[in-house]
């Protein structure tokens, strides 16, 4: 147990180490370590080795893992400075070494505190669950910003995956309650059915697995910007979304989508995903808000205006895509069963612009795409114009 104090450590393997537990209370501690950071492991009782960070200033630069229990990590609050296996730049696949920012064995819950992670590996691992309450997170990853074996819960938080080969990643279910997401991913922004280690490093592992059980994507709330080169949200079984924001700019090339699933259940919130148009999908009929998916005729540039308007001239939507993009799948309150409304693209307006969304301002017109009408629950089908 530390509560207080300056610590300077550097050893050629862990930093600082305790066998049933490790309890950081407060203080300033510095540790660079050729093995792990902070570490707990107990290898004749498989119910200890927990780590708990409850305050402090933390910077860690480790050849392993940052922080690592055997079982539970908990970090309740404190300033964490984390540099794991060379940082978000380096690869260690083939070594057999563990470089993550901070891994749990059986649970990861982070209830708040800052933190700043660099890491080869997955920034934040669990082999079991992960449960993120609250806390501001900067999260930059050679692999997965975010891994769960099990399930994935973020309840709360501001979490930014500045680079990722996956953001968001849960073997099994994923969920988003409350809390501020952005991912920027070389691969999938948020994966459910994926979870091998490493799988972001070139000669690495399939990223990804289907081992024929269920799977389930929950938006609840929350807002969530995904910046994806593969799928912007990928589910090998099933999304289901009743509330949030939810802002994909998804990949450039036809092998992957947007939204990529088995079935979508859209309920309510709001949805905006953009990208290319070979493996375009858009929510399914069993849905109960409209929603439309556009396919268009033509590869648009990047920054070109996505405005949608109803037939009366009342806006309804005007996006700014980080990337071109050929396909456009839309939800929100604003569409209504038998309300007609027209397509522009291009132009300018005079708002400010949030994640690409211009809440206020005036739109400019650039050129009429088309009209369409709200005929059923999913309009548009993705057939090209």
């Amino acid at each position: 147990v530390i509560s207080s104090g300056t610590l300077t450590i550097s050893a050629k393997d862990d930093g600082i180490r305790g066998k049933d537990y490790l309890i950081i209370k407060d203080g300033r501690i510095t540790v660079n370590s050729s093995g792990d950071g902070l570490k707990s492991d107990n290898e004749n009782d498989a119910s200890l080795g927990y780590v708990l960070i409850e305050n402090g200033t933390l910077t860690v630069t480790a050849g392993g893992d940052a922080l690592s229990a055997q079982t539970d990590m908990l970090i309740k609050d404190g300033n964490l400075t984390l540099t794991a296996g060379g940082g978000s730049g380096s690869y260690v696949n083939g070594s057999g070494a563990s470089s993550k920012g901070v891994k749990a064995g059986v649970s990861l819950i982070v209830d708040g505190g800052t933190l700043k992670v660099s890491s080869a590996d997955d920034a934040l691992h669990s082999d079991g669950s992960v449960i993120i309450n609250g806390g501001n997170l900067s999260l930059a990853t050679g692999d997965d910003g975010v891994h769960a074996d099990a399930d994935l819960t973020v309840n709360g938080g501001d979490i930014d995956v500045t680079k990722s080969y996956e953001g968001l990643e849960s073997r099994t279910v994923l969920t988003v309650n409350a809390g501020t997401v952005h991912v920027v991913s070389s691969d999938d922004g948020f994966n459910v059915a994926g979870g091998v280690d490493g799988s972001g490093w070139p000669g690495g592992p399939p990223g990804g697995f289907d081992d024929g059980g269920d799977y389930y994507l929950y938006i609840n709330g929350g807002e969530i910007v995904v910046d994806a080169n593969g799928d912007g949200l990928d589910s090998n079984g099933s999304i289901t979304m009743t509330g949030g924001v939810v802002i994909v700019n998804g990949p450039t090339a036809n092998d992957n989508g947007a939204l990529d699933h088995s079935s979508f259940k859209l309920t309510g919130g709001f949805l905006i995903a953009v990208g290319s148009a070979g493996m375009a999908q858009g929510p399914g009929t069993n849905s109960t808000q409209c929603s439309v998916l556009l396919n268009l005729g033509s590869t648009q540039p990047a920054g070109a205006l996505v405005h949608l308007q109803s037939s009366d001239g009342a806006g309804v939507l005007t996006f700014k895509p980080a990337k071109k993009f050929q396909s456009i799948v839309f939800s929100s309150t604003g569409l209504v069963l038998g309300g007609s409304y027209d397509l522009y693209l291009g132009g300018s307006d005079s708002g400010v612009s949030s994640d690409g969304l211009y809440p206020e301002g005036g739109y400019t017109a650039g050129s009429k795409y088309g009209s369409f009408t709200i005929s059923s629950i999913v309009t548009g089908s993705g057939q090209r114009r």
